[in-house]
């Protein structure tokens, strides 16, 4: 079951970067992670009622953490892609399980199994060259860290998913799945709006004025915001939370699918060996 809903999360955040695509063209990313956020904040606020609003200490410090945590990631992704080419930038988030995995080793003494570790790092390899711009050398991706500013913060972006992915996992010891869920879009919604007020004030006047609380896609991208946020958290009863991050890096998998199928994206059918090193290592981690 554990399984099943760690895929059900990472399908869950493939269409939100279709969903993302897709709003992109009316608002800046930050207002996107607003709109998102904050669309799902009655649905885990109702949820969480009906659970009593479980909580004990240390919950509210581990929580600020993920807050903080979250939306540096938001902003150094949003820095990232505008920084540098998204070729350079989006494959290291495929290095998100291996920090998932270190940082859980020394937090919570989670330690994979061989298996386990051949499917992190199956996973690991397919997630990044499935996104790799065949346009750019392999010599090149691996220099960019070093050249490229935008790829040294995308690198600290998937450090900080896996940082906060094993946050959550602690924090939720001391709550509820739905509790961590709330504070978690609260709190960042909170956050970045008051980042928007301080930084950018005429780029959240925008998400405003062009109706963001009407847009039926911002609804949508709330409701799988939520579904895959909740699938993610349940899915830790049973895995590793180096396996659930691997298996949603895994979602690079369902992103080639739709790209040939429904974008008719012929470059994409390139994609398929990284594709079926992520269907070997996601086969490994079930096993």
């Amino acid at each position: 079951m554990a399984f099943l809903l760690a895929v059900v999360a990472a399908l869950g955040f493939t269409s939100l970067d279709i969903l993302r695509k897709i709003l992109g063209k009316h608002y800046s990313s930050i207002n996107i992670v607003i709109g998102m956020s904050a669309g799902a904040v009655p649905f885990f606020l109702f949820l969480a009622a009906m659970e009593g609003f479980p909580a004990q200490w240390p919950f509210p410090l581990l929580a600020c953490l993920e807050i903080f945590t979250f939306t540096a990631a938001s902003i150094l992704y949003v820095q990232a892609v505008k920084m540098s080419p998204l070729s350079l930038t989006i494959p290291y988030l495929g290095l998100t399980p291996v920090f998932s995995m270190i940082i859980s080793l020394f937090l919570i003494q989670e330690i994979p199994d061989k298996t386990g570790l051949a499917g992190i790092f199956l996973v690991v390899v397919g997630a990044v060259t499935i996104q790799w711009d065949r346009n750019i050398s392999f010599s090149e991706l691996l220099k960019a860290p070093f050249i490229e500013p935008g790829s040294k913060r995308m690198i600290l972006v998937a450090l900080l998913f896996g940082l906060g992915t094993v946050l959550d996992k602690i924090s939720i010891s001391y709550s509820s799945e739905i509790m961590v869920a709330l504070a978690l879009t609260g709190g960042s919604t909170l956050v970045m709006v008051l980042y928007q007020l301080l930084v950018n004030r005429r780029d959240l006047r925008n998400l405003i004025e062009r109706g963001g609380h009407r847009d039926p896609f911002f609804y949508a991208a709330a409701l799988v915001c939520g579904v895959a946020m909740a699938a993610q958290f349940f899915a830790y009863q049973g895995l590793l939370v180096s396996y659930v991050e691997a298996i949603k890096r895994a979602g690079g998998l369902a992103s080639a699918l739709i790209g040939i199928l429904f974008f008719q994206e012929g470059h994409a059918w390139t994609r398929l060996p990284s594709a079926v090193l992520i269907m070997a290592g996601a086969v490994l981690i079930l096993i």
